[in-house]
């Protein structure tokens, strides 16, 4: 079976956990709500944002521990960055607007 690879909502919504809460929006439990994708799926998800923007020396609101799945002194996978670096200097406000925006429009049409 292929892997699903995250939709930009997904990477939207990880992308606020990884720099602020994701308690903000309804946590890690209201992504699997709405995708139904695993919570280990989405934690690890957060955690390699959380890595990227580290190496990118992105103040972090959160305490996400990062993860690259790479060894000590290696750069981790830049997987979405395209997408998170649109998001990183977004006020907290505006962009939970946003992340709400996502969760109730995905209630009527799941993401």
């Amino acid at each position: 079976m292929a892997r699903k690879l995250f939709t930009k909502e997904e990477v939207i919504l990880c992308t606020y956990a990884a720099i602020f809460d994701e308690n903000d929006f309804g946590g890690i439990s209201k992504i699997h709500n709405l995708t139904k994708r695993s919570l280990a799926s989405i934690k690890m998800k957060i955690q390699n944002i959380a890595s990227m923007l580290d190496e990118e020396r992105i103040k972090r609101y959160s305490n996400v521990k990062p993860l690259t799945g790479k060894t000590t002194g290696e750069s981790g996978r830049r997987t979405n960055w395209d997408i998170v670096k649109i998001y990183i200097n977004k006020p907290k406000d505006v962009f939970l607007k946003e992340c709400n925006k996502i969760i109730n429009v995905s209630k009527e049409a799941k993401i």
